[in-house]
């Protein structure tokens, strides 16, 4: 109870400095996802990864169905794991989406060499990590499968890097599937890179 009134106060004090991050992050997130995930198809795992293969089949909105789906999300979360850890994840599953949709046409207007899917795929991922990362030090989520992996984690008595392999593995997989080994493996890079990254901003940088 002491560590959560501790924190409490922090995020209190540092109110603007942590939505500012908040919003900065899942912009950065969504300009990655627009200009280097979704035209290249690299399915890194969470509801942004489903829409990606869904979008293969159908010609479905991916803002749409992120936001769908994270609404979806959040009421399940409401229901299994309470309104406390709800919140932390309510202004990123209805922002997220909604800068995906804002920033949908940034490729018309910042036209990049495709021949290169790997480079390509390396600064999505650094992007998109950076983004991630500023969001969860400023003590949100970005919803979607984080509310699947918080309840993997709550049910199941495992570490939250254990749900996150869990969900996001399947995801990842199961694009081989749909868009082939290679594509598969650009989708592996990117997540581990999403991962460090995330970290970095996270803990900080240090010569350790």
């Amino acid at each position: 109870m002491e560590k959560e009134s501790i924190l409490k106060s922090i995020y209190k004090k540092h109110k603007f400095r942590r939505y500012f991050g908040l919003i900065i992050g899942l912009f950065l997130c969504a300009v990655s996802f627009n200009l280097f995930i979704l035209p290249n198809n690299i399915v890194f795992g969470g509801v942004s990864g489903i829409s990606i293969i869904v979008n293969n089949f159908i010609d479905f909105d991916p803002s749409l169905f992120i936001l769908i789906s994270s609404v979806i999300l959040l009421i399940v979360s409401y229901i299994f794991l309470g309104w406390e850890k709800t919140k932390a994840s309510l202004f990123g599953s209805i922002l997220l989406p909604l800068f995906i949709k804002l920033t949908s046409n940034i490729g018309t207007f910042l036209a990049l060499d495709t021949s290169d899917q790997l480079v390509l795929a390396l600064f999505g991922g650094v992007l998109y990590g950076f983004g991630t990362g500023m969001v969860f030090k400023a003590g949100f989520t970005t919803g979607g499968t984080d509310i699947l992996k918080q309840m993997i984690t709550k049910y199941f008595k495992v570490s939250i890097g254990k749900s996150g392999l869990i969900c996001d593995g399947i995801i990842v997989f199961s694009s081989a599937l749909v868009f082939g080994v290679n594509n598969l493996l650009y989708s592996i890079v990117v997540l581990y890179i999403i991962s460090v990254m995330s970290d970095k901003v996270i803990l900080g940088i240090s010569d350790s």
